[in-house]
């Protein structure tokens, strides 16, 4: 069996590639860094490591890699044989690979060829969503038609703590041993196949999607937010911090409060969830650096996203929301001066004021309660910030 793949980074190779792999499938990477690339091909295998496991070594082999600036010829042709397509270059990235996409989809079409699932494997609600819309809108321009006929296009959840570390000159992905890909299985080109080992396969996408999304991620924002204002380099770090180790758990058990009421959860089954993965973030080998958990923050402060999605919903319940509040508002003080995001964010709160801003990047309206309450917490936090 063979697999295309998007994006050669920690998670290209550390999640979906090992267990693309480890479900027998002959892997193609598509990747613009011609390192890793020639990395890959060096030898047809790559390494990582399990953090856990006291960093033991897994090589994953029969691999190869292709360059879509130099080898669009050669992708094209690996997409007309594939037997599953898969992405992990950020749910931002996607319109840049989907003419690549495309042109292998409509050469798979007019070879004859049958139809092959398709996920985006990103951290984003419905992500292939986001792929598809980008199949139609670029310079190819894919139809709905066309797209039915070539592909089951599946969404997915997906989370694992996937980071790199720099050995013999050659950056190589560590891995948590733990991780979740749930996959939507009604989309699928066979519903009742399973291409992934390790997968879970869901009717409801959307209560994963919202319980992975709403508490893994919402804890891990407020820790990194909260944690550079600190002072603090790792989310390791911040969450040694009592205050901010509340924060981030506060930020969870109100995203979970919602859950419960939405898709009937047990409060003790998110608790359970809660403490495993706070258990997770503070492993003490890891080192998860803040600027990375941060990055992209006009995607995180998003209307549906990790921290004011669940903090809306909240709104409307009736229910608590101070901690989604507190981190929303120290996104809005996140600096990395190498993340355009978060370069656009804070020149645009200096020009147009942080009222404008939150309305702006989260579509909280000023007359609510929780634009105050957002608005009263950034002002508090900017006498905290380092």
């Amino acid at each position: 069996m063979k697999a295309v793949h998007f994006g050669a980074g920690n998670i290209g190779r550390g999640f979906i590639g090992e267990l693309l792999h480890d479900s027998g499938f002959e892997i193609t990477f598509v990747e613009v860094g011609q390192e890793i690339v020639d990395r890959i091909n060096a030898t047809h295998t790559y390494d990582l490591y399990i953090i856990n496991r006291n960093y033991e070594k897994k090589t994953i082999d029969k691999v190869k890699a292709y360059s879509p600036i130099t080898q669009e010829k050669e992708i094209i042709a690996a997409i007309v044989e594939a037997d599953i397509i898969t992405t992990s270059v950020w749910a931002d990235n996607l319109p840049k690979i989907a003419n690549t996409m495309a042109r292998g989809l409509k050469a798979r079409l007019a070879a004859g060829k049958s139809r092959v699932n398709i996920m985006a494997c990103e951290n984003a609600f419905f992500a292939t969503n986001i792929l598809k819309k980008a199949l139609l809108n670029c310079t190819e321009g894919m139809t709905e038609d066309e797209m039915t006929k070539i592909g089951g296009f599946a969404n997915v959840s997906v989370d694992r703590i996937a980071l790199h570390s720099i050995k013999d000159g050659v950056s190589v992905p560590e891995i948590d041993e733990a991780f979740e890909l749930v996959i939507e299985k009604n989309k699928l080109v066979d519903p009742s196949a399973e291409p992934i080992k390790g997968a879970d396969y869901a009717d409801n996408l959307d209560m994963y999607l919202e319980r992975k999304l709403y508490m893994v991620n919402s804890g891990h924002a407020a820790s990194a937010y909260l944690g550079q204002l600190y002072g603090c380099a790792t989310v390791q770090e911040a969450l040694a911090n009592p205050v901010i180790l509340e924060e981030a758990v506060g930020t969870m058990k109100e995203a979970a409060k919602v859950l419960v009421k939405k898709f009937g959860f047990k409060e003790a089954d998110l608790q359970y969830f809660i403490d495993k993965n706070i258990k997770r973030f503070t492993f003490p080998a890891l080192k998860d650096e803040v600027l990375r958990v941060g990055r992209a923050p006009i995607r995180k402060l998003a209307e549906q996203d990790r921290l004011v999605g669940p903090a809306k919903q909240a709104e409307a319940y009736g229910y608590e929301y101070k901690h989604l509040a507190k981190a929303i508002a120290a996104a809005f003080l996140f600096v990395n001066l190498d993340d355009d995001q978060a370069i656009e964010v804070q020149d645009f709160v200096k020009q147009n004021g942080i009222e404008k801003a939150i309305t702006h990047y989260t579509n909280i309206q000023a007359d609510t309660e929780l634009f105050k309450v957002i608005l009263s917490n950034y002002n508090n936090l900017l006498h905290v910030k380092k």
